[in-house]
């Protein structure tokens, strides 16, 4: 205990802050409404604007499922196997009956809350994931913590999911730095990474990227151990390779990415060796891996490389420096480093590591090997496969790799020092500095600061109707606290004004609240939505220019 002192209050220390800024987060990204909805709703995995299900689940639970497994079977078969141009016929009839809806503020919980009867209801998780495009092991994850908070929606959910693989990872990183003989470097390296911004980021955002960097650092450790032991590689430590190996592809498919390029470098140093027997196992033990992962979740398969977000995804950036541009200020935003004085440094480290593959020992070529080429091409390959985002959405892609950046910069630091007597205090004051003038002069990111004065509003107006204009596709669920407190809602892309003309609802109403997303061009929806529901006058609530960004009216009948 005495030994970990040091370790232990520098995790406290980052766990304070991280405390900070949760509570000062207000709003959410539409990706970590989608973590809650995703893990909890049986229905669906997007809050709908038709009801409770899209086309496909109707058809599931109309035409194929029923009390009867053999007859469920029977049913199946026929419209997915046997008659699949019946099956679109199906959806394509429900598909055009389909009208916006009100919907209440009980069915907005129920996306966002675990109902008493789907406590443990696991299969319902895995089915929302199979129909998305991520693997099921965060989901399984959110879906757990949600029962401690029973019946609540609660930003602490996935915060505390968050806060423990955070503890894991800087647990993993002082182990990284205890096998590369660098023990004096462990506080350093857990200070700087625990309250980068981009760590404080990597825990604010309530997606899956948390997870994965914590089993990407553990499969780096493994690795190194492996490196150190001269690659002979004992049944203890394949089957711990291959439990992180699967966790970490059943949180996010990206880790299969730094996997299969750290496992080619393992295999190369395997082949130099001259060892036919060697590297014949290690690819064999990886393809059993590989197959016990894909039985667990074989729709990844469709995921990986037929949806949008897997290989079809390649090519389609056009702007690729532009986005490998933008992955380096993200990088220098997350460590406090002005982005010119950060690519001196890259180019400083790609000089020092040239420098030791020269003149460094075998086993310690092979470490900087595995800690720079990796992750050096794993940005370089996001940067081309990533989906385009706003460029603050960009970070979470590299999230995974912050905390190795961490360590090659103090590693490329140390190595310019020859007396290492007080380099763990001077480094760690010196990091502290640093980490108080990014605390001062920046703010992590996803915090959504400002929509409390949405929800002011909605506690306000609670009993009036609302009417939310936006992408229905999928983007409206950023504001499903909203939908959560208004009594009733209803939710339109727009193209759908001409449905509030002849709604009952509205015509026997003397006052609603309206809420369009600004780019969308508010003015000229605001005035369609006055014209076809012959409401005469209206009062401006909120004019939001941040991360949410809607107009929200009070549409009055008479001026």
């Amino acid at each position: 205990m005495k030994k970990n002192i040091k370790f232990i209050i520098a995790i406290f220390l980052i766990v304070i802050v991280m405390t900070i800024f949760i509570n000062k987060k207000e709003g959410f990204h539409e990706d970590e409404m989608f973590s809650y909805g995703s893990s909890n709703y049986k229905y669906d995995n997007v809050y709908r604007q038709y009801g409770k299900m899209d086309e496909v689940n109707t058809l599931l639970t109309t035409k194929v499922i029923s009390s009867n497994l053999g007859e469920t079977v029977k049913n199946f078969k026929y419209y997915f196997l046997d008659n699949p141009e019946e099956k679109e016929k199906i959806i394509k009839q429900i598909e055009e009956s389909e009208v916006p809806i009100w919907r209440t503020s009980d069915e907005a919980k129920e996306y966002l809350n675990i109902d008493k009867e789907d406590i443990l209801n696991y299969p319902m998780v895995y089915y929302n994931q199979l129909r998305d495009v991520h693997p099921p092991l965060f989901y399984f994850l959110v879906h757990t913590a949600s029962i401690v908070f029973y019946g609540h929606f609660s930003k602490y959910i996935i915060f505390i999911i968050n806060i423990i693989f955070l503890i894991l990872s800087c647990i993993s990183l002082k182990k990284i730095m205890e096998k590369l003989n660098k023990k004096h470097l462990e506080l350093p390296a857990i200070l700087l990474y625990g309250l980068s911004m981009g760590a404080i980021s990597t825990v604010m955002f309530q997606r899956m990227y948390m997870v994965l960097t914590f089993f990407v650092l553990e499969f780096l450790a493994i690795n190194l151990d492996i490196i150190n032991n001269n690659y002979d590689i004992d049944k203890r430590t394949w089957i711990k390779l291959g439990i992180i190996t699967i966790l970490g592809f059943l949180t996010q498919y990206y880790f299969c990415i730094i996997a299969v390029l750290i496992a080619l470098i393992i295999f190369i140093n395997i082949i130099r060796k001259k060892d036919k027997n060697k590297a014949i196992k290690y690819i064999f033990n990886y393809m059993k891996i590989a197959i016990i992962g894909l039985l667990i979740f074989p729709f990844s398969i469709q995921h990986i490389f037929f949806s949008y977000r897997g290989v079809s995804s390649f090519g389609i950036e056009e702007n690729y420096f532009g986005r490998l541009k933008e992955y380096i200020e993200l990088i220098g935003y997350s460590f406090s480093i002005p982005t010119i004085l950060l690519i001196v440094v890259i180019l400083l480290l790609i000089g020092m590591i040239l420098y030791n593959l020269i003149k460094s020992k075998t086993k310690i070529k092979t470490q900087h090997l595995i800690l720079t080429i990796p992750f050096g091409l794993f940005i370089i390959l996001i940067a081309k496969i990533a989906p385009a985002q706003r460029v603050n959405d960009s970070l979470r892609y590299i999230m995974c790799v912050l905390p190795i950046i961490t360590i090659v910069f103090l590693m490329m630091i140390d190595s310019t020092i020859k007396n290492k007597k007080h380099i763990e205090i001077i480094f760690s004051s010196l990091i502290i500095v640093l980490s108080i003038y990014g605390l001062i002069t920046s703010k992590p990111m996803f915090l959504y600061e400002g929509y409390n004065k949405y929800i002011e509003i909605a506690n306000t107006y609670k009993d009036d109707k609302f009417v939310f204009i936006g992408n229905t596709v999928f983007n409206q669920i950023q504001n499903m606290q909203e939908f959560a407190i208004y009594s009733e809602s209803m939710i339109l892309n727009e193209t759908q004004i001409d449905v509030l003309a002849n709604d009952e609802k509205i015509k026997q109403t003397d006052e609603f609240i309206l809420s369009i997303k600004k780019y969308l061009g508010a003015e000229n929806l605001l005035n369609e939505v006055l014209e076809k529901t012959g409401f005469q006058s209206y009062e401006i609530l909120l004019d939001d220019t941040g991360d949410v960004s809607c107009i929200i009216y009070k549409i009055k009948r008479e001026k």
